[in-house]
């Protein structure tokens, strides 16, 4: 055979072949995902074709030519018919974005974290005895074509464990993605796919056509055609049936099968190709392992182990190379699933076991994201190493079998989930306590029925039983899990958990009646006809015209256009009969019930003259009761309602009105009375009766000969008719006639006087616009300044940050980089300053009144000023203290910033103290210095804006003359009394009181996460300045983030699209192109994921609610000039926040 160094470079150079497909596979995702998932996808279901595929359904096909047959046919009947169910499988669990089978049934049974955990053990116990049987044909394998054995089996198993588990480490568990997707671990077992597809082919073909002539003839010489007859049994074929419905059962539920089939998936489109090449895959090894295991059975006999012969006939002819090459595959069909099983396993062990346990125990309060994400790979890793070593310990303990054995019993345990998993997808009262119930009971007749006999503890209980032993074993804990999942499910009580997430897996089609669209054959002139019954046939006809002008049936296809149909039909029912009659009217005249439509038609009939004789009362009722005369007439100009009052302005005789008298007849009774004006009476009533007729609205007033003055108004109605009213308004126009009288003299003053206030008002409010004016332009102005003017210096400050983080600058350079940054700094402070103006004046600042301690803020001020203390020649002293005082922390320092600054400009070189007092219930916050003083009659224009004074002016003009004006209005927002004492001379005391407050815990400091922290991590930056957007990038880089940077709210769609689940963070400025803001744009991108995505805006805008539309967002917020450091602490902070939402928090709840 082979030496052993030879085996041994074969395999190590395979496996360094996958280290690099895996590497340029995680390398070039992007362009993989774009152009070839959808073959990689499919591909990468060929781990379901493990070393039992391989080698151990050929030793099966050997002596029964049929055995084998259902391990291949369940998954592609599957694929064939239950193709709609992997796809709601598959819909769902990336809606949810969903990790495991265990997070799949957890999410359906009211998110139940322990059946999680039960789930996660069963399909770890279940797997095992699989990865023992990968483990033992790569070992077997290496020691049937060694020459002489090297090392033990014990030994070899543990060397080939050992390196599985590094390749799944290294490539499995690189980064800490929420979709749990391994781009370049499924690049490597696509390629692993194609090898064992190879190499069964290539060895199936040798032998079918250079050993043996064709297939037909091993079949004819092996004398298969009397094994096929006389395995053709009732038993066999019983026994096949049940192995057929236990592989169909665990195939969904396999690990290994839902990573790569659902967690692995990006886009629902890329399945359309896997489903027609996966059943060929299949084909092709259950076709050529008859021929295989037929010609090893011939040819080799009892020589080998019938599990090997798919390696030793290429050997029959000493074809080395084939020979390899099926070593080769066979080391691929194995390490393919050890790989993807250990990784799935540990995904699961990790999510739903071992991080809730380790954060429930112990708070994370740790918002270092590198170091928080390196633990969490540091468990999965060892994870990765136990289920693998776990794997080896079946492996030693288990008694030497066929590999076909251990498979089918790891099947059998993995199909205690499927009953949950149908259940969860199409039977609504599938309860969790059922759910419970049978996976625990199914799992437990497993375990003793089927698993621990394999070690030897006792003897198989169905040892002579009708079916194999281990096919029973399977059989009856599966049906003991289905029918206690049925009987609990009956017996226990849903929550309403339960109830709301089972809306989220259940597809049913409402209303029943849609069905029957899709049996019959709906006539559109029937239903026309039964609507028309009830609705007159008119507007049955007009309405039906309408939905058919709408609704096309060649484009909608004939079951979309009846379920639209019948839609409409019910809801033109419903309106004259109510939903619940109208359902049964139609459903029952589709289906052919009989039903009496005369009588309900009746009764349809009754309720609307009913109901029409309650509108008549109800409305004559509100009619006698309105003050003035009203007369209604229909579309025929017959009057059919009015009240006394209408009789008693007109004087009617009672025999002149009564319902249904034409209007006509009141109109010339009036006329010939005079009512109606001068002129020919028949003119008049045609005048009046063109009115009506054409349903002009129209308003006038008669003054009849009595004197009675009366307003007429008519209105027409909507279906036809007129309302007409008519008010007696005498009293009004008598009453109007002596008011004018009055007025005439009043209105002449009144319009004197009017004149003289509109001149004026105009004087006063054209002096009010040019004040407004000009309290604009400076805003407008101040703005400019905190924003415009802020993003070149944005973009120098990133730049600068970018090149101090290089290792490779001189000395010199280092200074010059500092010197630049130094002036930078300066430039930001007086941009700073004006930005400060334009937030107070714009009532943009709010405090956040909160006990703050000075001794904390004291060390930080001590600390901040320590550099500049050394440069002006300052001597800062700080007198600490344990004093707490009700202010907010951030304004609070900023004032004291402002006046330890001024300090220095004006007292350099001297002393400045800083320091505080107690005055019964306030703190006293001073700042002394020893400088020149400040003269008393300019204490009170120092705190003036843009003002400076000449004492020092060598150093004093550094600034614009804003700190103090600031710091004055800061402490009039925190309600602080600030106040000056000086001469000159004499230095200057300034103090600010603050109300006492007692001590609170401190929060545990937050430790800022170093610059490597962040290596690795994909940031999408968008902003529409490029210099500010290039500086980013530089700086990112020089943190070695992964930079996707967009310059317009549209790039950042685009590019969002193709790089949606690759995105960590989002750092986003707020004012955008073509007046887009960052927080909306935040909340598209978000939207467009399942996951939680941290993101931190950063601007220098000065709208008045952009910090609480930043918290209400749930948005990191950063005001421009942006300090690398700031910015670095506050993205670690959120990245582990991130890490802890998803690992942590969602396990808890």
């Amino acid at each position: 055979m082979f030496p052993n160094w030879q085996l041994a470079v074969i395999s190590i150079g395979y496996i360094g072949l996958l280290f690099v497909i895996a590497f340029l596979g995680d390398k070039y995702r992007h362009k993989l995902a774009k152009r070839g998932q959808s073959l990689i996808y499919a591909l990468s279901l060929g781990v379901y074709c493990t070393s039992w595929s391989f080698l151990g359904t050929t030793g099966q096909a050997a002596t029964n030519p049929l055995s084998h047959i259902p391990i291949y046919l369940g998954p592609i009947l599957m694929f064939v018919f239950a193709w709609p169910f992997i796809q709601r499988i598959i819909r769902v669990s990336l809606k949810l974005n969903l990790t495991s089978i265990a997070d799949l049934l957890a999410a359906r049974f009211g998110k139940s974290h322990n059946l999680a955990i039960i789930v996660t053990i069963v399909a770890l116990i279940g797997t095992m005895p699989y990865i023992a049987l990968q483990l033992k044909a790569i070992v077997y394998s290496f020691q049937q074509l060694q020459l002489g054995e090297v090392a033990s089996t014990w030994k070899m198993g543990l060397v080939v464990s050992l390196v599985l588990a590094g390749f799944t480490v290294m490539f499995g568990i690189r980064n800490i993605d929420v979709t749990e997707r391994h781009p370049g671990v499924m690049l490597a077992i696509a390629f692993e796919s194609l090898v064992k597809l190879v190499s069964f082919l290539a060895v199936g073909l040798f032998v079918s056509f250079f050993l043996f002539d064709s297939p037909l003839e091993i079949w004819r010489e092996s004398g298969a055609n009397i094994d096929f007859y006389q395995q053709s049994t009732g038993p066999n074929l019983l026994a096949m049936f049940a192995l057929l419905f236990i592989v169909m059962a665990a195939f969904l539920s396999l690990p290994r099968q839902f990573q790569v089939m659902v967690v692995e998936l990006k886009d629902e489109k890329d399945t359309w190709l896997s489903r027609r090449i996966f059943p060929l895959y299949l084909l092709v090894f259950a076709i050529f392992a008859v021929p295989l295991g037929l010609a090893g059975h011939l040819l080799l006999g009892d020589a080998v182990p019938a599990d090997t012969y798919v390696l030793f006939l290429p050997w029959y002819q000493e074809q080395t190379w084939l020979t390899l090459v099926a070593f080769i595959g066979a080391i691929s069909a194995a390490s393919s699933m050890v790989i993807i099983s250990s990784i799935a396993l540990s995904t699961m062990l990790s999510n739903e076991i071992v991080f809730p346990f380790l954060f429930r125990t112990n708070q994370p309060t740790n918002t270092d994201f590198d170091q928080f994400r390196l633990r969490l790979l540091n468990i999965r890793k060892y994870l990765v190493l136990f289920v693998i070593l776990l794997g080896y310990g079946v492996f030693l303990m288990a008694s030497p079998d066929t590999l076909s054995s251990l498979g089918e019993i790891a099947f059998g345990a993995i199909a205690q989930l499927t009953p949950a998993l149908v259940a969860g997808f199409y039977w609504r009262r599938a309860s969790l306590t059922g759910v419970y119930g049978g996976i625990l009971v199914g799992f437990m007749m497993w375990l003793f029925l089927n698993f621990l006999p394999q070690f030897g503890l006792y003897e198989h209980p169905f040892n002579n039983g009708i079916l194999p032993a281990n096919t029973m074993a399977s059989l009856s804990s599966l049906a003991a899990n289905i029918f206690v999942l049925w009987m609990l499910s009956h017996i226990s009580r849903q929550s309403v958990q339960e109830r709301v997430q089972a809306s989220l897996f259940l597809e049913w089609q409402t209303p029943s009646l849609l069905d029957t669209s899709k049996r019959k054959n709906i006539d559109v002139k029937e239903l026309e006809l039964l609507v028309s019954r009830f609705v007159g046939t008119k507007k049955a006809a007009v309405q039906f015209g309408e939905f058919l002008a709408h609704h096309d049936k060649k484009i909608l296809g004939v079951p979309k256009f009846n379920q639209e149909l019948l839609l409409y039909t019910e809801k033109t029912l419903a309106s004259v009969m109510g939903a619940s009659s109208a359902r049964l009217v139609l459903s029952s005249a589709i289906e052919g019930r009989e039903i009496a439509l005369d009588d309900i038609a009746a009764l349809v009939e009754d309720a609307s003259n009913q109901k029409q004789q309650f509108s008549e009362h109800l409305l004559q009722s509100a009619i006698e009761n309105a003050s003035e005369g009203i007369s209604i007439v229909d579309q025929d100009l017959n009057l059919v309602a009015w009240n006394k009052k209408y009789i008693d302005i007109f004087k009617y005789p009672q025999e002149l009105i009564y319902k249904g008298c034409p209007i006509e007849q009141l109109i010339r009774f009036n006329a010939t009375r005079g009512l109606c004006g001068v002129g020919d009476i028949e003119e008049q009533v045609a005048k009046r009766l063109h009115y009506l007729r054409s349903g002009s609205s129209h308003s006038s007033e008669r003054q009849q000969d009595n004197g009675m003055v009366i307003r007429i108004e008519g209105n027409p109605l909507p279906g036809g008719g007129f309302v007409m009213m008519f008010s007696d308004i005498t009293a009004y126009r008598q009453a109007e006639q002596v008011l004018k009288a009055t007025n005439v003299d009043l209105e002449a003053i009144i319009q004197e006087r009017t004149q003289k206030l509109e001149q004026a008002n105009e004087a006063l409010e054209l002096a009010r616009e040019k004040a407004e004016q000009a309290h604009v332009n400076k805003s407008l102005y101040l703005k400019a300044c905190s924003h415009d003017l802020m993003q070149p210096l944005e973009a120098a400050r990133l730049f600068t940050s970018a090149l101090s983080s290089q290792d490779n600058l001189t000395e010199a350079q280092s200074r010059q980089v500092k010197n630049i940054d130094h002036s930078l700094k300066v430039a930001n402070d007086l941009l700073a300053d004006l930005s400060e103006i334009a937030r107070i004046e714009s009532g943009n600042i709010k405090p956040h009144i909160e006990p703050v301690s000075l001794k904390l803020l004291f060390s930080a001020l001590k600390q901040e000023f320590s550099a500049q203390s050394s440069e002006q020649s300052c001597e800062l002293t700080v007198h600490t203290n344990d004093y707490w005082v009700y202010s907010d922390r951030q304004l609070l320092r900023r004032m004291l910033q402002n006046l330890i600054g001024n300090a220095f400009r004006y007292a350099s070189p001297g002393k400045v103290l800083l320091g505080a007092r107690n005055k019964g219930g306030f703190i006293e916050i001073v700042v002394l210095d020893n400088g020149p003083g400040i003269p008393k009659d300019k204490q009170q224009m120092v705190f003036e804006q843009f003002t400076q004074l000449e004492n020092n002016a060598a150093v004093g003009g550094q600034g614009l003359g804003l700190g103090l004006n600031i710091t004055k209005s800061l402490s009039q927002i925190l309600q602080h009394q600030l106040s000056l004492n000086s001469e000159s001379g004499k230095g200057c005391l300034f103090s600010i009181n603050a109300v006492r407050t007692e001590a609170k815990a401190l929060p545990h400091k937050k430790p800022v996460a170093p610059a490597m922290a962040l290596k690795g991590v994909t940031v999408m930056c968008i902003d529409n300045d490029p210099d500010v957007l290039n500086g980013m990038i530089e700086l990112l880089l020089a943190w070695q983030c992964q930079v996707i940077a967009a310059e317009s709210f549209e790039k950042a769609l685009d590019l969002f699209a193709n790089h949606d689940n690759d995105i960590d963070i989002l750092l986003v400025d707020y004012q955008l192109n073509n007046n887009h803001d960052g927080i909306n744009l935040i909340g598209k991108l978000r939207a467009q994921v399942t996951h939680y995505l941290p993101a931190i805006l950063i601007t220098a805008t000065t709208d008045t609610d952009i910090e609480e539309k930043t918290a209400a967002a749930d948005v990191g917020y950063m005001r421009k000039l942006v300090k690398p450091a700031a910015l670095r602490s506050m993205m670690s902070a959120l990245l582990a926040q991130k890490l802890q939402s998803r690992y942590v928090q969602e396990k808890m709840n």
